[in-house]
């Protein structure tokens, strides 16, 4: 036998598979068990190709919807109830942190735009603080998402002392707060048309000359310059719009009428940048809670503590101790102030400070002036500036007229010295997380 007339047995596939495809596209019937049953037609598979094409592009969409779900699902309900800070148990939530943020923001935005159409230059201002910080916190979101989330954690804790002391804002002294952030004085309004009243001219009658009593209060010294506040307390200026201007010729309901616009305009521009108006209503309340608490502190009849007070600081405190010692010794205090004090104002006035109220400087300096007895050498004080050694020259209370410039500047620094308290003495009662980073607007 030949070789092309040699077979091994099995089955010729190819030429089998051939008839039965000639025999589709011819149209004839192939017989079961004469061709592949499991053939399927070109026009059967590009149907069920699209098919599965429909349906992976259905199960894509679905599978995209679903994600966007979780997404915004993630972003409207989960995150903003995430907690960026815990005080007394109580969160600070990301909702209230990105409002807090935007309305802060916002008021620097204003504040500089108003102080650009005044006709400064910025340039020039951005070298001054506190435009400087101003303008590093509109610029740098972290730097201010830093200082609101500390300003949230402040707002609690007072609003916890408050209620400690039983302090509660009324509907007036709310009212009251919107006024004086806005500039209008109704007192003065109420003025407006009225004849002023004569003040009548005292009769002056001769009397003996008599020595005034003398008086331990030392003599006026002269206000330290910049450089000399090494150590004096530093208040955060507000930030506030344009005050209510009451033009001469307006009426008293004229006058009502600006103060009314002027407020809904600044609700208007805030509820324009998506600050909810609840977030302004409650930025008033923390006003007026402030401004009650810090009668509380500091009364308009109350007394200021003055002190004439002299210092030396140094770096470390081994050096304090040092300059301790060498003043008991009968080393001269002005002599040594001018060697090696690093307080470059004081320093060079021999460490004088000068007559000043004691609210002036930072926490720890200030108590020790408070508990020293006059003459003595007391330190090492330690605050954030180094080591002191203080000598206070005399102390006493005043009151009255002679206080009333000083009298509004107490209270907010009073109220400052609260909160430093209340943060040194309740850190384990508040937690900054490390989350608020992820939720600082980018916008």
């Amino acid at each position: 036998m030949s070789k092309k007339a040699q077979t091994t047995g099995a089955p010729k596939r190819r030429r089998r598979r051939a008839q039965t495809a000639s025999a589709a596209d011819s149209g004839q019937t192939i017989a079961p068990g004469t061709a592949d049953s499991s053939y399927i037609s070109r026009t059967e598979r590009e149907e069920q190709l699209q098919k599965w094409v429909i349906r992976g592009a259905i199960a894509l969409v679905a599978i995209l919807a679903l994600l966007v779900a979780i997404t915004f699902a993630f972003e409207q309900l989960f995150v903003p109830n995430q907690a960026v800070a815990v005080v007394n148990g109580i969160d600070i939530t990301v909702r209230e942190f990105r409002q807090e943020y935007q309305l802060e923001r916002n008021r620097l935005l204003l504040q500089l735009n108003q102080i650009q159409s005044s006709g400064f230059d910025m340039q020039q201002l951005a070298q001054q603080e506190p435009y400087k910080t101003w303008l590093n916190e509109v610029n740098v979101p972290d730097q201010l998402g830093l200082r609101v989330v500390n300003d949230m954690v402040d707002d609690r804790l007072i609003a916890a002392e408050a209620a400690s002391r039983e302090i509660r804002v009324d509907e007036a002294a709310l009212r009251q707060a919107v006024e004086e952030f806005f500039g209008y004085d109704p007192t003065q309004v109420a003025l407006i048309g009225v004849e002023a009243t004569p003040t009548p001219e005292p009769t002056i009658t001769p009397t003996p000359f008599v020595s005034p009593t003398p008086t331990n209060r030392p003599a006026p010294t002269a206000t330290p310059d910049p450089e000399a506040t090494a150590i004096e307390a530093t208040v955060e200026p507000e930030v506030t719009p344009q005050p209510t201007v009451v033009e001469p010729t307006q009426s008293a309901a004229e006058a009502r009428e600006a103060f009314e616009q002027n407020e809904q305009d600044y609700r208007d521009y805030f509820d324009r940048v998506g600050v909810a108006a609840e977030t302004v209503d409650l930025f008033f309340e923390r006003n007026a809670l402030e401004a009650v608490l810090a009668d509380a502190l500091v009364p308009d009849d109350g007394a200021l503590l003055y002190a004439d007070v002299r210092h030396i600081l140094v770096d470390d405190e081994q050096t304090a101790i040092g300059v301790l010692q060498a003043l008991h010794q009968g080393e001269s205090f002005a002599a040594l102030a001018r060697a090696i004090s690093k307080d470059p104002g004081s320093g060079s006035r021999g460490g004088e400070l000068g007559d000043a109220y004691v609210g002036n400087y930072v926490r720890e300096f200030r108590a020790a002036i408070e508990t020293a007895d006059i003459g003595a050498l007391v330190g090492p004080i330690e605050s954030e500036f180094g080591f002191h050694i203080v000598q206070v020259r005399s102390i006493e209370e005043r009151s009255g007229s002679e206080i009333e410039a000083q009298l509004q500047r107490a209270k907010r620094q009073e109220l400052e010295h609260l909160k430093a308290s209340l943060r040194e003495d309740n850190s384990e009662q508040f937690e900054i997380l490390d989350a608020w980073l992820d939720y600082v607007p980018r916008n």
